[in-house]
């Protein structure tokens, strides 16, 4: 077993839901993605994207059917204001669809430099399924 694997924390599956908008125009998708757990939906991502040939394989993974929520823990580096490097425990939200397809939706960090990426991540988890949103649990990190 390679001791460098990032665990996986895995929920579910729930029902996906989903809305979209394309504009052909600007050649971009706003896409807005939730679970609905115990009954209500929690919102895990609302995001711009390119419209390319990667979008169908979005929109079919989100169409198959329930997912499993997942989120693995790591570390996230960044240049503090002194100039020196700083690491925070962060956690990337995804889901593993009904198709097989693995789709990640957010990456958050932490407050607390202190705390393990694993501790995150089930923190993050746990959070979620009590209904709290990416947003709520942590810093988002764009990439």
């Amino acid at each position: 077993m390679d001791s460098s694997a990032i665990p996986v924390f895995l929920a579910g599956p729930f029902p996906v839901l989903f809305t979209f908008r394309v504009d052909e125009r600007e050649e971009e998708v706003e896409l807005d993605v939730a679970l609905l757990i115990a009954g209500l939906p929690n919102v895990l991502a609302a995001t711009v994207f390119p419209l390319d040939a990667g979008w169908d394989r979005i929109r079919g993974a989100l169409e198959s059917g329930d997912a499993r929520l997942g989120v693995a823990g790591t570390v996230h580096e960044e240049e503090s204001t002194t100039g020196q490097p700083e690491r925070y425990p962060s956690a990337y939200i995804g889901l593993e669809c009904a198709n097989g397809e693995r789709l990640v939706l957010a990456h958050i960090r932490g407050l607390d430099a202190l705390q393990a990426p694993d501790a995150y991540a089930r923190e993050v988890i746990d959070s979620i399924l009590q209904g709290s949103a990416p947003e709520e649990l942590g810093l988002t990190i764009d990439e």
